[in-house]
């Protein structure tokens, strides 16, 4: 019998530790549409980048008494995966989540984004191997003595446009680093400054997904970046995951400081006003479907796909506007 995905390929692969997509991207492609032969040959050519995991005599056995422990240390996730697949029940709520929130930026939210699909196809390989991912790649931006919830008068939108109008004047610039997404956002939470605006996302008055959504959308209009990008699908994840979480407001305040954490590694310059009369087109839902189910890119697949799936949700058009400009630049 063959293996599922989760239990042959790591989720990371390469010294940058690039995320594993190919199942993600593989229940977009086929959601917006694409054809037998498209997704095999999607299968095929993502594979070819994986690695695999390592042999099983190097599994480290997770149990209740060394769950917390080791997370974030980057080489159990087949110990996390195992445990996963025994405690989780399709329908019932999700083990461990409440321990999982505080490090909700694992992996730059690839991991809640994998979790999300998994539940999204009702898999159970899929959800443990995101919860694995999750447990495996922990990532706190929010300092340790500052978790604890006091009075703040800001709300997410209202804190949003400020650090936007910051980035935009020219100030908060981006930390230099080499690191991928997720490194970039562990050193920025380890500045001063840069922390105080985290502790004040995580501090907010209002957290509701909703409000959350809205400033990561906002925020890619803004920008059109790469890491901007997955503050929206991380949102439609969030979502998804969301119902399976019983401190819902905690992951949102946790959510709402990976967010900030995030946008403080864009580059400045990233950030405009966004015009787009003359720009770039403006599509259709059936143009956006049939663009992404010919894509061949993961990113551009989940991405159509995500804001498809919001915009049916919310009834945003801004959704529409947020998949065609990320299309323009491969127009």
């Amino acid at each position: 019998m063959t293996k599922p995905h989760a239990e042959v390929y790591a989720p990371e692969y390469g010294p940058s530790h690039f995320s594993n997509h190919s199942p993600m991207a593989l229940l977009a492609l086929k959601r917006l549409g694409g054809g037998e032969q498209q997704l095999h040959s999607f299968k095929s050519e993502s594979l070819k980048n994986l690695e695999r995991n390592p042999s099983e005599q190097t599994i480290a056995e997770i149990k209740e008494d060394n769950f917390e422990a080791l997370l974030g240390k980057r080489q159990n996730y087949l110990g996390y995966l195992a445990y996963f697949k025994e405690h989780i029940v399709i329908g019932k709520d999700l083990p461990k989540l409440d321990v999982l929130v505080t490090g909700v930026s694992a992996s730059a939210f690839h991991a809640l984004i994998r979790t999300a699909y998994g539940l999204d196809a009702q898999d159970i390989s899929e959800i443990a191997a995101g919860l694995a991912y999750w447990a495996d790649s922990h990532l706190v931006v929010v300092a340790e003595d500052k978790t604890s919830v006091s009075s703040s008068r800001d709300t997410i939108a209202a804190l949003g446009d400020e650090i936007l109008q910051n980035k935009l004047d020219g100030e908060l610039e981006q930390l230099p680093s080499n690191e991928a997404i997720f490194g970039q956002m562990g050193i920025t939470a380890g500045d001063e400054l840069r922390q105080s605006y985290i502790q004040r996302a995580v501090n907010v008055t209002d957290p509701f997904l909703d409000e959350l959504r809205q400033l990561s959308l906002k925020l890619f209009l803004h920008s059109n970046n790469f890491t901007a990008l997955h503050t929206v699908t991380a949102s439609h994840a969030a979502r998804l995951v969301l119902p399976y979480i019983r401190d819902q407001e905690t992951f949102i305040r946790q959510f709402n400081a990976g967010v900030t954490a995030a946008v403080l590694t864009i580059p400045n310059n990233d950030f405009t006003i966004p015009t787009s009369a003359g720009q770039y087109k403006i599509l259709t839902v059936e143009e956006l479907q049939k663009r992404g189910a010919s894509a061949t890119d993961s990113h551009d697949i989940k991405f159509v796909y995500s804001c498809l799936e919001e915009y049916h949700h919310y009834r945003d058009t801004r959704y529409l506007e947020a998949a065609s400009l990320w299309l323009s630049r491969k127009s």
